[in-house]
This record gives C-alpha cells, structure tokens and sequence, in this order.
C-alpha cells in the first residue's frame, strides 16, 4: 500500500515538474518580434502623430520610439500603436503573434496597445497607456491552450474579471463579454476565444490586464 502510495506521489511530482519545465521554457523563450508599422502620411498627420508619441512618452518615460507610429518599452514587452488620422486612413489590424492586443476601437481600429502573452507577463495597468476603460476590440495571438488572459476592473490585477480568452471562466458582477460575437477555438474542456471584434459599454471595463498559465484558474 505505502509502495503504491509513493509510486502515485512520485508521478504527480514528475507530471507537475514537466507542466512548469514546459512553462518555463514558454517564459524564457525570445521576445516575438513585433511588426514595424509606417503607413504612408502627410506631414500634418505625421505632426499629429508625433505630438500623441510625445505625451505617452511623457507619461510613461521609459519607451523607445521605433517608427513614426510606435513606442516601445521593455525591448518590444509592450508596443503602442497610434492610427493615422483621417476616416480613410490605414490603422494597424494585426495583433502580431505572441501577443495579446487591445484597441480603443470597434473592429481592430484606433490605437492599438501589443503585450507580449507569456505565462510570466507581469501584470499591465492600461492607464500607463491611456487605454483604461477604452479597450472596443481584442486579440490574442499564441500558442493555443498555453497562456490565459484576464481583463480587471482594477489596477494591478485585482478587481473583478471583466474579460478572459477562456469561456469557462466565471467572470465578476454578472458581466457577460461572451455575450457578443466571439472567434473561438474549442478544444476539450476549454473554449479558448481569441478575438472580439466589438465590445459594448458594459465589457468596456478593463483597467489592468494580467497572464497566466493554462492550468491555473486564476491570475497571479
């Protein structure tokens, strides 16, 4: 009985050890690199541009200019990207991968803020970024059933869940994002969504969002 005690033991050890061996490497592997975005302008909207740059490098000093629509900061972590003015002008659709983005506007239009989707992503206020209760549309770019993503009605992760890339979290004060149209893919008992087009004012809420791995429920 003990020897088949120990046995069991030993095999939930070496099971746990290799989900976070395999965790690990999804943390430390190399940074994706993100797309440079430089759509064609004129100079007044270039000067636009520039002046929005401007104040979140203001706001948030330790970014990096890359393009003349981009700021980065933790060498490509967290990448801001501003629209070109004008109804017809280009915006950035693309959520490049191994990241999780989020836009001010329905559709994937207006500013786009990347984070980069590891089961070690610390947590990002989206005040840093001017995007605090303004995410309209989202996207997760990653490794399927790897990392899941929390959207919070509070700094620093803590708060109510307003959104997660996994249906079958429970989310806080009967907020009901899965409500709307939704892209998801479906694999055993998880229902991981990985774009929403468009969000109404009720799941307009996320202040912070924060990342952690598939197998565990809640975010760090």
């Amino acid at each position: 009985m003990n020897i088949k005690w120990l046995a069991g033991c030993a095999a939930l050890c070496l099971g746990m050890g290799a989900l976070f061996y395999f965790y690990a490497n999804q943390a430390s592997g190399k940074q994706s690199r993100y797309a440079v975005f430089n759509p064609a302008m004129t100079s007044g909207q270039a000067a636009h541009i520039q002046l929005q740059i401007d104040q979140q490098l203001s706001r948030k000093p330790s970014g990096r200019q890359v393009s003349t629509t981009q700021v980065v900061y933790d060498h490509g972590a967290v990448v801001m990207t501003f629209p070109v003015p004008g109804e017809a002008s280009p915006t950035d659709p693309i959520c490049d991968y191994g990241y999780f983005c989020v836009w001010d506007g329905w559709d994937y239009t207006g500013r786009k803020l990347s984070v980069a989707s590891t089961p070690a992503s610390h947590p990002i206020d989206l005040a840093d970024y001017d995007m605090s209760r303004q995410v309209s549309s989202w996207q997760h770019n990653n490794k399927v059933h790897t990392v899941k993503v929390f959207g919070v009605d509070g700094p620093g992760a803590k708060g109510n869940m307003m959104m997660s890339n996994i249906k079958e979290v429970v989310l806080g004060r009967g907020c009901c994002p899965f409500s709307i149209p939704e892209q998801v893919s479906s694999t055993g008992t998880w229902t991981e969504i990985y774009a929403q087009s468009r969000l109404v004012e009720q799941n307009d809420r996320m202040v912070s969002v924060a990342f952690s791995p598939l197998f565990i429920l809640f975010a760090r």
